[in-house]
């Protein structure tokens, strides 16, 4: 069974870049455009990964992570945050709510593919 991956990003053309490259690797993917959104789509299906963008309405990148890492059964979910943010106090910020990686766009496939793979600790 293939590994899955929920893909949190406003920027349509951003779910849809990072859902090609996921889906070359043979990933499973879940897509919201918010945190809140995400949110709803955890309670119905969990994965084994988020990617997140850092800026998003209703609820952003950061919120997203410490409300995952807050949740008993959601924490564990390891979250990579994929965003055009790359000032070091986005950096830190983004890591003290939890995240497991930080990565700034823009992203090339080998990048984020090796990213990915470390964090689920194997391929697809």
């Amino acid at each position: 069974m293939s590994k899955s991956i929920l893909i949190v990003d406003d920027c349509a053309t951003t779910r849809r870049l990072v859902g090609l490259y996921m889906k070359q690797e043979g990933y499973a993917l879940v897509q919201a455009e918010n945190g809140l959104e995400a949110l709803e789509k955890l309670a119905r299906s969990p994965v084994d990964l988020i990617i997140t963008d850092m800026n998003m309405p209703q609820m952003d990148g950061v919120a997203l992570t410490r409300s995952l890492k807050q949740d008993q059964t959601l924490g564990s979910i390891p979250v990579l945050m994929l965003t055009s943010e790359d000032a070091d106090n986005e950096r830190k910020n983004g890591l003290a709510a939890g995240a497991a990686a930080y990565l700034t766009k823009p992203i090339s496939h080998d990048r984020l593919v090796q990213e990915v793979r470390r964090l689920l600790g194997s391929a697809a």
